[in-house]
């Protein structure tokens, strides 16, 4: 008998722990991007002014089972620059989403969204990294987009200058989910 009740003690304190759990989802955004599109160089000598990451104008379908469970997030990017020109350059970079549907997350049209920007200038021969974080917060546009379970995401890298190498060394959203949420209150 005193078993029994050290048993279903201890599962009772494992059941009430479990519902407190937050579970944490990493999709890396590189697994997605070619290794060869991953650097390069924009320059207004070759007419390249923007790269996308993907390449796709539709960016990337991301699917988030469980997503109505989601109690927030991050969505990280870092890129290495190098301005190779002979004048100063300017490096904006642009993070958009979109719902499942749409095939252009870039034309402002369709429910895409620009969700962060971030610019850098470099003098000539000067290296950075443009590193950009957008945290995600519930109640507001880019959270309702990953909470809807299916949505996509893109990136845009656009140059105001003569030349800048490129390579982009990380791309992340991690998720906080409570699973347990999911299970219906009687």
């Amino acid at each position: 008998m005193r078993r029994f009740l050290l048993l279903s003690a201890l599962a009772l304190a494992l059941a009430a722990c479990s519902g407190h759990t937050v579970h944490r989802v990493e999709v890396d955004l590189l697994s997605f991007v070619p290794q060869g599109n991953r650097s390069g160089e924009l320059s207004l000598d070759n007419l390249i002014l923007r790269a996308r990451f993907p390449d796709d104008p539709g960016g990337q379908p991301v699917p988030v089972p469980g997503a109505e469970a989601l109690l927030g997030g991050r969505i990280g990017l870092k890129i290495r620059l190098e301005n190779t020109g002979t004048t100063p350059a300017s490096v904006d970079l642009k993070v958009r989403l979109g719902p499942a549907n749409d095939t252009d997350i870039y034309d402002g049209t369709g429910g895409d969204i620009l969700a962060q920007s971030q610019s850098l200038s470099l003098n000539p021969g000067e290296t950075q990294t443009l590193d950009l974080s957008l945290e995600l917060q519930p109640n507001t546009p880019a959270f309702n987009l990953v909470k809807s379970g299916n949505f996509r995401i893109g990136a845009e890298l656009s140059l105001s200058g003569e030349k800048v190498r490129y390579e982009l060394t990380q791309g992340e959203v991690v998720l906080r989910l409570k699973l347990f949420n999911l299970i219906p209150n009687p």
